[in-house]
């Protein structure tokens, strides 16, 4: 049986922990292994990203999908755009257009919404650009108040060319009812790619669209331009009277505060006649009409001027350069920037025998009616 017999080692009690591993010991512990970029690494990376995305790669990649696509008409065919990266419009509802590349210059002109202007290549003080207008002028305009997207100024994009006629339009986020988006004024043009039940839908420097409703609007096609009328100096003067106690503003043109010649370039605007902007060369438009003068006070006879006329006064009767000018509505009034006052105002020539004696020009935008 002792063959058989198994043979058992002896028992051992089983080893402390300490004997294996004696570098643990007490308050002893094992820190994690160091990342090699701190914890907020992480989504500071992930919210980078995404700005990245919502403010740039999506616009763009949106911007030159649409662009594609607005290349081309229905047909496929290919559209000819009129404007072209060198192009910005006017994405406030007037711009100043100063002198130099200053708040404090002096400001030549106003631009209306939706207007395009070409840039130069000159460069300006920050946050200025140099910018030719359509009919030449040259000045410099705020950057943050003109837009990229020109698509809101381009014909080939839209069905119709809306101008406005009367002193102010709102256009709204919907067709019946919505919040305002923009109020534009007389003489801002506009182009539209629907038109319904007496409203448009138009496009608008920001990429989006909006409403606006047809009354007083001269609607036109993509490329049309308003054309003059048998009575066209009664539509001008009536035009011009609605910046009547408007604020005076050097150079301005709307009903947020205008110049008579700012009120003469917007009013024969939308009756047909394009005016320059500046006073100085408004005096050289139209039909000359001869000064009548008479005899003994050597006073213009009032009975040559016709509704419509714009009068040009200097500093004297013998100056060659215009300094204060008007636009007659009658014999007997005539839309002045009166002096002392704030205001665009209606005056009898003959209760201002001093500044009707210095009255050097009458032009003529409008045919006189029988």
């Amino acid at each position: 049986m002792s063959l058989f017999r198994k043979k058992y080692k002896p028992f051992e009690p089983p080893m402390h922990i300490d004997k294996h591993w004696p570098i643990y010991r007490e308050n002893v512990f094992v820190d994690k292994k160091p990342h090699r970029f701190p914890f907020w690494f992480a989504p500071l990376a992930a919210l980078v990203a995404i700005v990245l995305i919502v403010f740039y790669l999506a616009p763009t990649i949106t911007r030159r999908v649409v662009n594609l696509t607005h290349n081309r008409d229905l047909d496929g065919q290919q559209i000819s755009r009129s404007l072209d990266e060198m192009n910005r419009v006017v994405s406030q509802t007037t711009a100043d257009l100063y002198e130099t590349a200053d708040l404090k210059a002096k400001r030549l002109a106003q631009v209306l919404y939706n207007e395009p202007v070409t840039l130069t290549n000159i460069q300006t003080t920050y946050g200025f650009r140099q910018v030719i207008l359509q009919e030449g002028l040259t000045g410099f305009m705020r950057e943050d108040q003109l837009s990229t997207y020109c698509d809101s100024a381009e014909p080939a994009l839209a069905l119709n060319k809306l101008v406005v006629a009367t002193s102010s339009k709102r256009i709204m986020s919907h067709a019946k009812t919505g919040t305002l988006i923009a109020e534009v004024m007389m003489g801002t043009v506009l182009y539209a790619d629907y038109r319904g039940d007496g409203i448009s839908r138009v496009l608008l420097p920001d990429g989006q669209t909006g409403w606006i409703s047809d009354e007083g609007m001269v609607i036109l096609p993509p490329d049309g331009e308003v054309m003059p009328v048998e009575s066209g100096a009664r539509y001008f003067t009536t035009s011009a009277l609605s910046f009547l106690n408007v604020t005076l503003i050097n150079r301005g043109m709307t009903i947020d505060g205008a110049s008579i010649p700012g009120i003469a370039y917007v009013s024969a605007a939308v009756n047909g006649v394009k005016l320059p902007r500046l006073m100085s060369e408004q005096f050289m438009s139209g039909e000359v009409v001869v000064l009548s003068r008479d005899l003994e006070s050597e006073l213009v006879d009032p009975d040559i001027l016709a509704p419509g006329d714009l009068l040009f006064f200097g500093q004297t009767p013998d100056s060659s350069e215009p300094t204060r000018m008007a636009i007659c509505i009658s014999e007997t009034s005539m839309l002045v920037e009166n002096q002392g006052r704030s205001s665009i105002r209606l005056l009898d020539p003959a209760k201002d025998e001093v500044l009707w004696s210095n009255l050097i020009g009458i032009r003529r935008i409008f045919r006189a009616t029988p």
